[in-house]
């Protein structure tokens, strides 16, 4: 009988063939016996299995495992069968309650480890674990550069210092507030990949456009990187017909405005000259045109925004009205960076106004200005601007001598009309009336557009004409705002100019008025931080107990975060809070700002 194929089918292996397997093995069934180890040889007269023999223990071993596995399942089966039948009925139920109160717990356990709660009070904040070690940056850069170029980022001491502060914001830079890098993008898309490099490493993110803003929004308090939207400058896309334009971030207001200007076309919001789009939309800003034609919010139609992991959205198409779910394009307003960067904005733009004019006027006291202000606001007169100068800012131009003419330093308003040449005319007429009626000394309306520039430039030099005021390094400018009701006005003028001149330092008053807008510029060195604080702070204090804000359009940064919650209710802030734990959970966004991320340590909150 010729020896049974080991390899063949199941079916052909019967009984004789396991019985042949078992017991003999195969021995010696090949002239030369196969060897797999190494080692001594044994004995000539000890047994070694063949290969084949090998073969058939090992078909045989696994023959019976099956066996031995289906038997063991029809046992199984046979018993279910006879739990059914007989007293065992009670094992289906308990194997279906165990079930149940299984998922219940699995369902709690869930439940937990989701807060179910809608805001984030600080208290039940986890501190954000950032990986800022050399080690990860320096791999950082590498992947950097493959998305950006070498040539497109900067660790030079000079340039990181420079990309988290300046010389005139409010807020001091502290030891560590700089970043470990400078990364220039120049598309939505290669912000998106630097985005996914930091989320993945756990590298916190600042950005920057135009560097102008003023509470220490773009401090690199984490370290990290800076985000310069620098290479991002272009206008994409003008709508004529629709009257809107697509803009990148780094494309300024008044180039902007220049460039429309060919078109017969207007972009309203006129901020401080240097801010860009992506810093007016972060901050919701506004400027001196925000009486007539409002703030920030109210010209952008949508955004393209790069959120914490690199995933990119758009807020809206381009009609000027929506319903459409929720106002994404507002929430990103103000965000301050926190929330997303800003890659693009879909901004709304008007005909430029057939005629503008210029009107100045002097007052004997900063509250007699004020009040013509509220006379000329109540009577509904449509001026583009009203802006207010006090004494000393108006001795600060006339000193600097940045302007063509020599100013009357007292407290001056200026007015801006726009419109039809007949309603401009109209419009100067009222005003010059109420004007007289509120006390003004004198009265000065430009006859042609170059006195128009003259009468105007003049406000624009205001800050600039402080800070020259500096003696040294170790003078610094405070440069804050409020917004009250427009009945408080005159009230907080007056009393915030009794305070800057009770406490010793320089300051003056300046404003957006027409809104109940005004900004304080203090002159002080570091001695006199304390008294410029206090300063301030009483200030801002008077504001929001005179049910106005912290903040008419400077944002809130650092500087300001806490008083937001007597603004607007501890509650609120505490669902911004948890806004932000929702847009950016590993707080990679400019963390710290508007809302902190950290208990403050001992004194660090100002006692209201």
């Amino acid at each position: 009988m010729a020896a049974p194929k080991c390899l063949a089918p199941r079916k052909l292996l019967d009984s004789t063939v396991l019985q042949q397997c078992r017991a003999s093995r195969c021995r010696n069934s090949f002239a030369g016996v196969r060897s797999y180890a190494t080692g001594q040889k044994k004995d000539a007269e000890e047994e070694r299995e063949s290969f084949k023999g090998q073969l058939y223990q090992s078909t045989f071993d696994r023959l019976q495992r099956e066996r031995d596995e289906q038997a063991k399942f029809t046992q199984q089966r046979e018993a279910q069968k006879a739990a059914r039948s007989g007293g065992g009925g009670f094992i289906l139920p308990l194997v279906l309650t165990v079930g149940v109160i299984g998922g219940w717990f699995l369902g709690q356990k869930q439940l937990a480890d989701k807060d179910p709660h809608s805001t984030l009070p600080l208290s039940r904040v986890i501190d954000p674990k950032h990986d800022t070690a050399p080690a990860t940056l320096q791999a950082a850069w590498a992947d950097f550069k493959n998305v950006v170029g070498e040539e497109n980022i900067s660790t030079q001491d000079a340039d990181v210092k420079s990309h988290a502060g300046s010389e005139w914001s409010s807020y001091s830079i502290q030891e560590g507030d700089v970043p470990f890098a400078v990364v220039r993008p120049g598309s939505t898309e290669e912000v998106a990949e630097v985005m996914k490099i930091c989320h993945k490493r756990k590298i916190p993110v600042t950005g920057y456009s135009g560097g102008t803003s003023l509470e220490g929004h773009f401090a690199a308090t984490r370290g990290g990187i800076c985000i310069d939207f620098s290479r991002m400058d272009q206008l994409l896309a003008l709508h004529k017909e629709d009257l809107d334009v697509v803009v990148q971030p780094a494309m300024g207001w008044e180039l902007l405005n220049e460039e429309l200007a060919e078109h017969g076309l207007f972009f309203p919001p006129d901020p401080g000259p240097g801010a860009m789009i992506g810093g007016m939309v972060g901050t919701g800003c506004s400027g001196t045109n925000a009486y007539r034609y409002g703030t920030m919010k109210d010209w952008v139609l949508s955004l393209t925004v790069v959120l914490a992991d690199g995933t990119i959205i758009k807020t809206k198409q381009r009609p000027r009205k929506s319903s459409a779910g929720y106002d994404l394009t507002r929430i990103f307003i103000g965000s301050e960076g926190t929330l997303g960067l800003v890659t693009e904005a879909t901004l709304k733009v008007i005909p430029k106004p057939q005629t503008t004019n210029v009107a100045v006027c002097t007052f004997p006291s900063i509250r007699s200005a004020a009040d013509c202000v509220f006379k000329v606001v109540g009577a509904g007169v449509p001026i583009a601007a009203i802006e207010i100068l006090d004494d000393v800012q108006m001795r600060c131009i006339n000193e600097v001598g940045s302007t063509s003419r020599q100013w009357k330093e007292a407290p001056t308003l200026f007015f801006k009309f726009a419109g039809t040449p007949s309603s401009v005319k109209e419009h100067v007429g009222i005003v010059k009336d109420l004007a007289k009626k509120s006390g003004s000394k004198t009265f000065e309306f430009a006859r042609n557009e170059q006195e128009q520039t003259e009468l105007w430039s003049a406000r624009k030099e205001a800050l600039w004409s402080v800070m020259a005021q500096k003696k040294d390094d170790s003078d610094h400018v405070w440069t804050t705002d409020v917004a009250v009701p427009i009945s408080r006005l005159p009230d907080i003028i007056e009393e915030t100019k009794e305070d800057i001149t009770k406490s010793g330092l320089m300051g003056s008053i300046v404003g957006h008025v027409g809104d109940g807008n005004f900004h304080a510029i203090i002159l002080y060195n570091d001695k006199e931080h304390d008294v410029a604080e206090e300063v301030v702070h009483k200030m801002v204090k008077r504001a929001i107990e005179m049910e106005g804000t912290a903040t008419g359009e400077h944002g809130v940064g650092l500087v300001k975060r806490d008083y937001l919650p007597h603004e607007i209710g501890q509650e609120a802030v505490d669902l911004m809070r948890k806004m932000k734990q929702a847009f950016d959970p590993l707080c990679l966004l400019n963390c710290d700002k508007i809302v902190r991320a950290v208990k403050p340590k001992p004194g660090e909150v100002q006692e209201w």
